[in-house]
């Protein structure tokens, strides 16, 4: 075949009954359902979208109509987005530093956390670059010290955004803000909107929602449910609804379900959109600040480099989704203090985006997808109709204060955390592919928190008591709210980190028993060692067993107080049940498993023998483990 044949080649035609067909064929008589798969929104996904399952109302180019592709015609070719990467730091000579050399590393911003640096004199703040660069900076308990820094400097430009989410913030600790406390945070946002006119101090910050378990349209439906708070408590202070919409900035965390998140973020600009129609908010009010970050809820301790991964995924995701700025975590950053390798992978990260994998080019990288356009729209509508329902019950507050969300919340981490510890899903050196000889994260002594002492106070007053040695700490206020449940968070490998240190403090030792020849026993004693290494438990293997006697003389030999017999139906018929009693006889003290399930009829002979339990597929593997090592602890104590 010459050169002009090959050109004229074409890939014959397919349809989407050729490939039903072509499925249903390798399913071998399952049906097509079967590659459905469900998500924690309640959406089914397809194997397959096409044309079919577009949005009719999807728009054509970014920076039209509900702005779903995006604010801006141009994409980041227009507005490119920023690197702000949060800079660690215990004090000013250490912040200004770490600061400078990240700007020169192409970081875009500065971001830096307030209550790390709550030892930040004025003096030292007032050195920064603030004019320079926009400001992402997340305030929490130091908003009004923060503020009052600002507006006793008072330089003569500031943009980004800086400012604390007084609901997600507060009900995280269990709190919902007095009136009183209220008024002043409004009081200073007035005077920040009169001082710096381009400087977002709204925040609303999904994240507190993000960690305690929330879905993608739980995120988007508190989002909208704070921005109708403050503009409704922001109206009566005298604000107009566009100069609440400009002052806002909305700040998400980026999971690990890849296009999930890419289209929450593209969902939460058409419900926005719809929000600001209905406010009469028209014009760049209604293009409001979006930031995210990679998430902290999907972090390890164990096997940390995996972490490197997750961050990944998750800035790629919310680049795609449309970003003002992003924020990436550093792999490490669970031991207190993130390393200078750490550090250096997060600032890379968004680098190799914008100019390894030029997203920055691309106005709109995940348009025109069949499978994100239908996704987006499902999630835009979900999130409306669970953002009405908040409302029809009184708004976030109110459902703050009765429990509704928590509870919500709760619920939902509990099917996460559930999930993972049947292996219904995966986490790769957490629950599955554990490597007991990976190097433990060295925790580092965490920065310190300075704590609040000062009540609140005038604004005025505390601004004119200022100095240039005076620090956040010491114009930071204290707490003051009504309680409520608290918003809880747990990251998801929680529960498998506490596992592995008791596993190794207690020096948790399996034996497995295994019967027959390698290919007889290997499948379930890898799983059983897999399953065991989730669990903290290092395994040790007997050589193929033939008879009931070389099983019994392994035992004897390792002398351990857990074994699991491992080996194909065949061999535990061959065996018999006599293997557990014999054991059982001669170790007493023996605790005995058997991976796989029996009929039930052998089960209850096995059982009658003396096996204590079994290990199989689908087994809460969290509860398994806590079973067996409370046994090895309590062998471990009696010794």
């Amino acid at each position: 075949m010459d050169i002009q044949e090959m050109k004229a080649q074409r890939f014959p035609k397919v349809t989407e009954q050729d490939w039903e067909k072509a499925a249903e064929a390798s399913l071998k008589g399952k049906p097509l359902a079967a590659l459905h798969t469900g998500t924690y929104e309640e959406i089914t996904l397809k194997p397959l979208y096409g044309p079919a399952d577009r949005s009719p109302n999807v728009e054509q180019y970014p920076g039209l109509s509900l702005y779903t592709r995006g604010f801006y015609s141009g994409g980041y070719m227009e507005v490119p987005w920023k690197n702000a990467n949060v800079i660690r730091a215990e004090n000013g000579a250490d912040l200004k530093e770490k600061l400078t050399a990240a700007l020169h590393a192409g970081q875009d911003a500065i971001a830096f956390e307030a209550e790390e640096a709550a030892a930040l004199s004025f003096a030292e703040f007032s050195s920064l670059p603030l004019e320079e660069h926009p400001l992402y900076i997340d305030a929490k308990d130091h908003f009004l010290a923060i503020a009052s820094f600002l507006l006793k400097q008072k330089p003569d430009k500031l943009t980004g955004a800086a400012g604390t989410d007084l609901i997600s913030f507060y009900a995280k600790q269990g709190l919902v803000l007095t009136e009183q406390t209220l008024a002043l945070q409004a009081e200073t946002m007035t005077e920040l909107k009169k001082a710096f006119p381009e400087l977002k101090t709204i925040r609303i910050d999904t994240v507190p929602y993000h960690e305690a378990g929330a879905n993608a349209f739980q995120e988007i439906s508190l989002a909208l449910a704070e921005a109708v708070f403050y503009i409704e408590w922001l109206k009566e202070e005298g604000w107009s609804p566009e100069e609440i919409a400009e002052r806002m900035c909305v700040h998400f965390a980026m999971g690990s379900q890849f296009f999930m998140e890419t289209a929450k973020l593209r969902a939460f600009r058409q419900c926005w959109a719809t929000l600001c129609e209905a406010y009469g908010i028209t014009g760049s009010a209604v293009k409001v600040s979006i930031g995210a970050e990679t998430s902290s809820f999907t972090l390890s301790k164990l096997d940390s480099h995996v972490n490197i991964l997750r961050t990944g995924s998750e800035a790629f995701s919310a680049v795609l989704g449309g970003v003002e700025y992003l924020q990436v975590r550093p792999f490490d950053e669970l031991s207190g203090t993130p390393s200078s390798l750490g550090q250096r992978v997060a600032k890379n990260i968004p680098l190799i985006l914008k100019s390894e994998a030029h997203l920055g080019k691309v106005a709109d990288p995940a348009g025109g997808s069949y499978y994100l356009e239908s996704l987006t729209a499902e999630l835009s509508r979900l999130a409306w109709e669970h953002f009405t329902a908040l409302e029809e019950a009184g708004g976030v507050m109110s459902c703050l204060r009765s429990g509704k969300i928590q509870k919500e919340l709760a619920a939902l981490l509990e099917k996460r955390s559930s999930d993972l510890a049947v292996r219904k899903k995966s986490m790769v050196g957490t629950n599955i592919y554990a490597d007991l000889t990976e190097p433990k994260l060295i925790e580092k002594p965490a920065f310190s928190l300075l704590p609040a002492e000062n009540e609140a106070d005038v604004l005025q007053d505390r601004i004119s008591k200022i100095s240039e040695t005076t620090t956040i700490a010491e114009l930071h206020v204290k707490k003051s709210g009504d309680g409520i449940i608290p918003v809880k968070s747990q990251r998801l490998a929680e529960p498998f980190e506490k596992l592995r240190e008791k596993a190794e403090r207690i020096g948790a030792t399996a034996g497995i028993i295994c019967l027959g020849t390698l290919k007889e026993f290997k499948q379930r004693a890898d799983f059983v060692t897999g399953m065991l290494a989730a669990g903290g438990l290092a395994v040790q293997w007997s050589e193929g067993c033939q008879t009931v006697e070389e099983a019994v003389e392994f035992v004897k030999e390792s002398g351990l107080s857990y074994y699991c017999i491992c080996g194909r139906d065949e061999s535990y018929n061959q065996f018999g049940s006599q293997l557990a009693s014999t054991i059982k006889q001669r170790h007493p003290g023996v605790r005995l498993d058997l991976a796989g399930r029996l009929p039930e009829e052998e089960k209850t002979q096995w059982q009658q023998a003396g096996l204590d339990g079994w290990i199989y597929s689908g087994q809460n593997l969290i509860e398994k483990a806590i079973e067996l090592l409370d046994h090895l602890e309590g062998v471990s104590a009696h010794e």
